[in-house]
């Protein structure tokens, strides 16, 4: 089974007003991190986990983990303090917490609040299962999206769209734009 994904990482509002920066890592430049015992394999997308360091630098910092887990083993992921996290169950089934553990099966997402501590601890059921764990600092503002437009408010929505259509803003199809990858996919 193939996953794909896309990160976007918000940014405090003053610091979203800064020049835009692209940072691209391919699947297989995913460094991945495993226990000891093989039983917890992890790409680690964003951030650090078991030793091993994204070279992703996002101007937010944040974590993206995919977890694989075999059955009945835990990893246990330091959270900084004050960060906001979820966990979705691509596969299997996993629990989450020590005791009065909340169990998720696959395609569910899992909100930590407030008073879970600074950690995700996440144990694979009997069947393993594959965990995509997201955390970050929270900015404490007005969040709203419009297709792949997110802004802070609706008029800020509007004004990047209008923006996106006559070329203003830095999109691919923004005058002036290159890149190494438009040219090699013109030149197939």
């Amino acid at each position: 089974m193939t996953v794909n994904h896309r990160s976007i990482i918000g940014s405090a509002l003053q610091s979203c007003r800064v020049e835009p920066r692209y940072q691209d890592l391919a699947s297989d430049a995913i460094p991945v991190a495993t226990t000891d015992n093989g039983g917890v394999s992890v790409k680690v997308i964003a951030s650090e986990c078991l030793g091993v360091r994204s070279p992703l630098r996002p101007r937010t910092p944040a974590l993206c983990l995919d977890v694989a887990l075999r059955p009945g083993v835990r990893l246990h992921q330091p959270i900084p303090r004050g960060w906001t996290a979820c966990a979705y169950v691509i596969d299997g089934e996993a629990h989450f917490g020590g005791e009065g553990a909340t169990s998720a099966g696959a395609r569910t997402l899992v909100v930590f609040g407030d008073g879970d501590g600074d950690v995700v601890d996440v144990c694979a059921e009997a069947s393993g299962a594959r965990v995509m764990v997201v955390a970050a600092r929270p900015h404490g503002e007005a969040v709203v999206r419009d297709g792949p437009f997110v802004m802070n408010t609706r008029e800020e929505v509007e004004q990047a769209r209008e923006d996106f259509r006559h070329r203003r803003n830095g999109f691919e199809m923004a005058n002036g734009w290159t890149s190494d990858h438009a040219v090699a996919a013109t030149a197939r």
